[in-house]
């Protein structure tokens, strides 16, 4: 079974971004990023899957999946601060 609970929290995102759209502690915008890019991370691994010959604990996979998606957020938003 695919965990509910990122999904759940990605619809919390989208809701707070709807009425949010500046962040005032890097805390603030990194809950942000979990929320709208954090949480597709951790949503791909169950589609995706982990080899079944990997070294990698679950728990590390979903870690990294989590840090991917945070860090594809925050250089979508570095990329946004030029225009």
């Amino acid at each position: 079974p695919i965990d509910i609970q990122p999904f759940r929290d990605m619809i919390e995102g989208m809701r707070l971004d709807l009425w949010k759209s500046r962040y005032r502690t890097f805390d603030e915008l990194y809950l942000y990023c979990y929320y709208v890019a954090g949480t597709v991370g951790l949503m791909t691994v169950p589609v995706m899957g982990i080899a079944p010959d990997s070294k990698a604990s679950a728990e590390s996979v979903y870690n990294a999946a989590l840090a991917l998606g945070i860090a594809n957020q925050l250089t979508n938003i570095l990329r946004d601060v030029g225009e």
